[in-house]
């Protein structure tokens, strides 16, 4: 069985760094790094991950987290940014927004989200202002 999830691999970019906050550790703050990163514990605040990142079961995370994939099988609380997936177990119990190109959900995950899912998502898009909109009536 994989570190990271039953039947999953790991290569490129998320084989390179590990990092891991285990179960019964607690921080705040920012916490950034170029591979991959497993929580088992409490985390609160910013997270930059450059490959894969884990909420184990045991994990109870607020904040803001980006990634380039993302598998919550604990506790989240927050805003998820995925540059790929955004995967759910069904030990998971999210709360927040999740914005990603996919969304894979199993059947008994607690999910209360706002989603933005799909390829366009990270495009800037321009919202004309209130000032702007009146002038071109």
């Amino acid at each position: 069985m994989s570190f990271w999830k039953r039947g999953s691999s790991l290569n490129g970019a998320y084989e390179k760094a590990l990092s891991l906050l285990g179960e019964g550790s607690s921080t705040r703050g920012e916490f950034q790094t170029p591979g991959n990163l497993r929580i088992e514990g409490h985390f609160e605040g910013k997270l930059k991950v450059e490959g894969r990142l884990v909420l184990a079961p045991s994990a109870e995370v607020r904040g803001e987290i980006h990634a380039v994939q993302v598998h919550v099988a604990g506790r989240f609380a927050g805003e998820i940014v995925a540059e790929d997936v955004v995967e759910v177990a069904p030990t998971a119990q999210i709360q927040g927004e999740i914005r990603a190109r996919r969304l894979e959900c199993e059947r008994g995950a607690s999910l209360q989200v706002h989603c933005l899912i799909g390829e366009g998502i990270f495009e800037r898009q321009e919202v004309p202002s209130p000032a702007t909109s009146k002038n071109r009536k």
